[in-house]
């Protein structure tokens, strides 16, 4: 068995010489694809997922749009029809990592993905459903100051619809009664999908264990939203239980526990909320998830679709060709080189690729998987 992840891209246009991804001689796993579309991303994302996993290393692809498929991937169809039969709870919490982030902090972050998901969501209404969430919890009987309790089976999101639906009724409310109602009106759609009442749970320990696509393409953008972010939130913590890799890991095999690969990271990376806000999941997983072993692979078409945090610590770039000239003096600093380089490039594989080991970007066309 190789000792050392190397995943052949293709070719170097100028040297025709074969040119390979190799993370492990990175400071880090995490690689950004960006290019107009029909540049080519698709394509290299199953490139790479494909060789990672003949590697033998886990590969998660959360599948946005339906077309990120490699030989070796058990595909999980995630949706409101009846062939798909796996949900996730968003408001299941961690009891094992609670006494050091702490329920509140749990909590505070369901609520704000859900406000960076529902950005129509107001003030009032936002505080609103601060207060509902905290009474499912404490209607479930969790309480903060008896760890006895967190181990209760969490509440779900129609939970939640079920206590603001009371409120609304409740004549002692009926100052706040317009707030409720739009509130309800907000995250009713969202949180009755089928997905979120489901029993059973997409598994953690199998995403570990083997190379797994999520099809997450009949959701809606918020829905693919709240999922993917509370997904690779569990994966996180659950490899922070797992404890750091090795500082000086023997092989691959040691340094790296998962790839994570995600076309169109858009749907991550927008909606409300500050994109460089440190608590995004993206930027949270660029600045602390390389010691426990986890890569990422994200394309998207635009630049700013990623945080400062994420532009900051990938390691690996591949600029491919953008929409337009705008696009193209955005992305030329990433791999330092000229906009008007760029735009010329033929789209299909065509782009310029960029690594910690080499003084400048190199030029290269992708192959496609036979």
């Amino acid at each position: 068995m190789a000792s050392a992840l190397e995943v052949p891209i293709g070719q170097e246009v100028n040297t025709k010489q074969d040119l390979a991804w190799a993370p492990g001689k990175q400071s880090n796993g995490f690689f950004l694809i960006l290019g107009a579309s029909g540049s080519g991303k698709t394509e290299t994302l199953k490139v790479l997922g494909s060789g990672i996993s003949e590697f033998g290393t886990p590969v998660l692809v959360l599948d946005f749009h339906g077309d990120v498929k490699f030989p070796g991937l058990e595909s999980v169809l995630l949706s409101s029809g009846t062939s798909s039969t796996v949900g996730l709870n968003p408001m299941e919490l961690d009891s094992h990592s609670a006494e050091e982030t702490g329920l509140y902090d749990q909590r505070k972050v369901i609520r704000d993905m859900i406000r960076n998901a529902v950005p129509a969501l107001g003030h009032r209404q936002g505080s609103i459903l601060r207060d509902a969430i905290e009474e499912a919890y404490d209607s479930r009987g969790f309480k903060d100051a008896d760890p006895a309790t967190w181990k209760l089976a969490p509440p779900t999101f129609s939970d939640v619809v079920a206590i603001l639906t009371t409120w609304s009724e409740d004549d002692s409310k009926k100052s706040q009664r317009s707030s409720i109602e739009g509130c309800i009106a907000a995250v009713q759609e969202i949180f009755e999908h089928p997905i979120f009442q489901r029993s059973k749970h997409v598994s953690i320990e199998d995403i570990l264990t083997k190379s797994i696509r999520l099809d997450l393409s009949r959701l809606s953008d918020e829905v693919r939203y709240i999922t993917a972010e509370t997904l690779l939130r569990k994966i996180f913590r659950v490899l922070r239980l797992k404890g750091p890799i090795p500082v000086q890991p023997q092989s691959d095999h040691e340094r790296f526990r998962l790839f994570v690969v995600i076309d169109e990271a858009k749907i991550l990376s927008t909606g409300g909320g500050d994109p460089d806000s440190p608590d995004r999941v993206l930027n949270l997983l660029f600045t602390e998830a390389r010691k426990f072993g986890l890569g990422m692979i994200l394309a998207s078409q635009m630049s700013d679709h990623f945080g400062s945090e994420v532009k900051a610590n990938a390691a690996t770039w591949l600029v491919m060709k953008p929409m337009d000239i705008r696009e193209a003096r955005k992305n030329a600093p990433n791999v330092q080189m000229e906009p008007e380089a760029l735009t010329a490039l033929k789209g299909k594989g065509d782009g310029y690729f960029r690594d910690r080991t080499s003084p400048k970007a190199r030029r290269i066309q992708v192959k496609p998987l036979t």
